[in-house]
């Protein structure tokens, strides 16, 4: 039997001016290190996830989530799903040299996070910039994914 996972290619979700424009404003918060979830709480484990992070809350971001609201909202409809606007804080991440999340996981069903059921990475770096970086969805399907720069 063959696990059937769906996902969606949004190639242009944000243009090369917008990437920069959020990793602006990333520049001016304070990245943790971010931490993993064991079932009942969160806690930085370096073996398993290396990588800064901080969270977004929609206020003064409204342009980020709107955008991301309009992608998640096509999404459910070609899934034929129901969606509401995003409701939790946005998660920017920053992998440095080395840096790496080891520990395949579910962003929405299994985890602590089951009302969540659309997830979507952006890629805000030009693949030139940075060795690695490539998205696994699903191991078994081995299913890699490199995203251009504004893809999700």
């Amino acid at each position: 039997m063959t696990l059937k996972i769906p996902y969606l290619d949004y190639p242009e979700a944000f243009t090369s001016a917008e990437c920069d424009a959020i990793l602006a404003l990333a520049g001016n918060d304070v990245l943790t290190s971010a931490t993993v979830w064991s079932g009942t709480h969160d806690h930085v484990d370096p073996q398993l996830r290396q990588v800064e992070r901080c969270h977004w809350h929609r206020d003064g971001r409204e342009w980020i989530f709107d955008r991301l609201d309009a992608l998640f909202a096509d999404a459910a409809a070609r899934l034929d799903i129901v969606v509401d606007s995003i409701f939790e804080e946005i998660q920017f991440l920053r992998y440095g040299v080395g840096a790496h999340f080891q520990q395949w996981h579910s962003d929405a069903g299994t985890d602590r996070h089951e009302t969540r059921r659309i997830s979507a990475s952006v890629e805000l770096s030009e693949a030139a910039d940075h060795m690695g970086g490539v998205l696994e969805i699903v191991p078994v399907m081995g299913m890699p994914r490199t995203l251009p720069r504004g893809g999700a």
